[in-house]
């Protein structure tokens, strides 16, 4: 009687105590991962040179302004991270804040995963065992040097790796207590990582793992009808691509174009296991803890987590990196998340070992976990060079691309995160100048002539080692643009993109001193913008002897001044003493109309003039001098008010 009272008295109070243990283990977990969102933040808008995060954004955008992804756009990759970010940019708008955000959700989700995950593996003994477990591996995976590189970029790594660590996690459910609905999703899950990037297709070996693996006395068959129904889940993604996309294109560009990369590149182990001693290098201290977990796993005979682990570990990410080709840096974070379960089972074991105690494991764990320690500030530092990257040259180039291109001009270049950044566009069937299209064959000279013929490319630049191999067409551009702004052999910026007679819409006659005539014009209203976008084609039939200004001026009925552009030519990157002779040089002059700017009749003139003394130049048109020195374009109707 006694003792049931006392049971009773003392049952919600343990209940309590349990409870604010959770909730005290969930505000710390919940800590460490707000710790580690603030420690990026900075980089949301941090540059980086990386083609491949511009290429991602650049497609992304691409789909955005309505090019289809493989009929329209060519797109290497599987779709989902493209139409996530278009929904992004839909929400924040587009830019490399929106993405890397996108990413950083992603980053908080593979956190819930790898707690998830973790407490699993302890769910039948201590649930602190989880709990710390969970804490140690998320700690791992927020500071490690590739998840910090990778989740400050718009890539498809960790969203794939988050979407297939929460697969695992739902098989270990299933592992757990059975049921369809858990098996189901898991496939669901993989697939879906898969069609985002595939990252990590060998992550199926831990979920197999767990599917034969579960209670239920089900048997062999019923193993194999289980493991059909989670492959033919994991499936369902994919063959969505060949019904909303072209299937024709979509193989083409994403099967077939892998399977060509296997004759382009084949298997070099000896560069592979460079990467992996790069990995090394930079994680030591994770490795070292979690071989200790490895080895205390095995001291208490927890093989259903050594096994799992370990076929995650090699199976699923040092065997697949071994045989990739081509392999980068970026790949190796697949390696990461059951090195982050094993150094939370490290830190498990570790405390289980002291509490019995047997010092000389615990021991073992203990200096596992200071060697991890003393690696902790090089990993900071580390990740302190990315979250600090300023910019350079690229500033300067972003900013002359906005200034010689228009937002609607298509731009070439190697490096698309420096276009993206200026806001300009390639043309949608370019896809990407990687060093893999190159090689491939897919990206060859006469492709890109005929694609900057196609979409009349303003400017092509040159930043990353990648064009300078298409010889044939640098030669193309070095024929077809009249400034070449270089900052070095390897940073070259081509622009003012020169035209044909038959090319200029207006045709003029106007004759300006210094053998300069004015050949034609365009003029263009831009209403969204409530812009005027004019532009002047030049011929020097001798180099002028002097810097000249060129003026575009819109008169009223009146013959008042209401809006005007003044400047040297080509947005004042080709003066006029270095003009070529001969040669049309297209001058834009893209100038604000006044909002309060009445309906009515303007006339648009333009001439030149020396800004040192402030002269127009003379100008006679048909034979005829102009008394004004200015040469009329046009008269430009405004019906109402802008």
């Amino acid at each position: 009687m006694v003792t049931t009272r006392l049971r009773s008295t003392l049952w919600p109070r343990a209940k309590c105590s349990a409870m604010g243990r959770r909730v005290a283990w969930l505000i710390l977990l919940i800590l460490f991962v707000v710790a580690g969102l603030a420690w990026r933040v900075p980089n949301l808008d941090a540059f980086s040179l990386s083609n491949d995060e511009g290429a991602h954004l650049t497609w992304a955008w691409l789909l955005h302004e309505g090019h289809p992804l493989y009929s329209e756009t060519v797109l290497v990759w599987t779709p989902l991270l493209f139409v996530l970010l278009d929904w992004m940019y839909d929400l924040a708008g587009v830019g490399v804040v929106s993405g890397r955000a996108m990413v950083l959700g992603f980053l908080v989700l593979a956190c819930g995963a790898l707690a998830w995950s973790a407490r699993l593996f302890y769910a039948q003994e201590d649930e602190r065992a989880g709990w710390l477990m969970a804490g140690v591996a998320i700690w791992v995976w927020l500071l490690a040097p590739v998840a910090f590189r990778l989740s400050r970029m718009v890539m498809g790594e960790v969203p794939a790796l988050a979407l297939a660590v929460l697969a695992v996690a739902l098989a270990q459910m299933y592992a757990r207590r059975g049921g369809w609905a858990w098996l189901l999703l898991s496939g669901l899950l993989y697939g879906v990582s898969l069609l985002v990037k595939a990252v990590n297709p060998l992550i199926a070996l831990p979920i197999v793992w767990w599917v034969v693996t579960t209670p239920e006395q089900v048997g062999w068959r019923g193993h194999v009808l289980r493991l059909v129904a989670w492959g033919a889940a994991a499936l369902v993604p994919l063959a969505m691509c060949f019904v909303f996309y072209d299937p024709v294109a979509f193989y083409d560009q994403v099967i077939a174009f892998r399977l060509q990369l296997r004759a382009v590149y084949p298997l070099q182990i000896e560069r592979n296991l460079v990467w992996l001693a790069d990995f090394w290098r930079q994680h030591w201290g994770i490795v070292v803890l979690a071989l200790c977990g490895g080895v205390l796993l095995a001291r208490r005979a927890r093989w259903t987590t050594l096994i799992s682990l370990g076929l995650w570990l090699i199976g699923g990410g040092i065997l697949p990196l071994i045989i990739h080709s081509p392999l980068f840096y970026q790949h190796t974070i697949i390696l990461l998340p059951p090195l982050a379960l094993l150094c939370g089972a490290a830190a498990v074991e570790t405390w289980q070992q002291l509490r019995t105690p047997r010092w000389l494991w615990g021991s073992l764990g203990g200096a596992a976990g200071l060697i991890f320690m003393l690696s902790v500030p090089a990993m900071v530092r580390a990740n302190d060079e990315v979250l600090w990257a300023r910019f350079g040259r690229e500033a300067e180039a972003i900013a002359l691309l906005q200034q010689v291109t228009r937002p609607d001009d298509a731009v070439i270049s190697d490096n698309l995160m420096l276009t993206f950044m200026a806001q300009r566009k390639p043309p949608p069937p370019l896809g990407d100048l990687a060093q893999v299209a190159i090689d491939s064959g897919r990206q060859t000279d006469e492709r890109l002539i005929a694609l900057s013929e196609a979409y009349r490319v303003e400017a092509v630049a040159n930043w990353a080692l990648r064009l300078p191999q298409l010889k044939e067409y640098m030669a193309w551009v070095e024929r077809h643009y009249l400034v070449r702004r270089a900052w070095d052999n390897h940073h070259v910026l081509y622009f003012g993109r020169k035209v044909a007679a038959d090319e200029v819409p207006e045709r003029r006659a106007a004759a300006f001193e210094e053998g300069i005539t004015l050949v034609g014009f365009a003029a263009q209203r831009d209403t969204a913008a409530a812009w005027l976008r004019v532009t002047l084609f030049w011929r020097a039939s001798r180099v002028p002897q002097r810097d000249l200004t060129v003026f575009v001026h819109l008169y009223d009925a009146a013959g008042q001044l209401v809006a005007s552009h003044d400047g040297q030519p080509v947005y004042g990157q080709l003066p006029t003493t270095r003009w070529p002779t001969d040669d049309l040089i297209p001058d834009r002059h893209d100038f604000p109309l006044p909002r309060d700017l009445p309906p009515g009749e303007y006339t648009l003139a333009a001439g030149l003039y020396d800004a040192a003394s402030g002269e127009r130049l003379a100008v006679t048109v048909d034979g005829e001098s102009i008394a004004q020195r200015a040469v009329v374009l046009t008269t430009l109707s405004l019906e109402q008010p802008l």
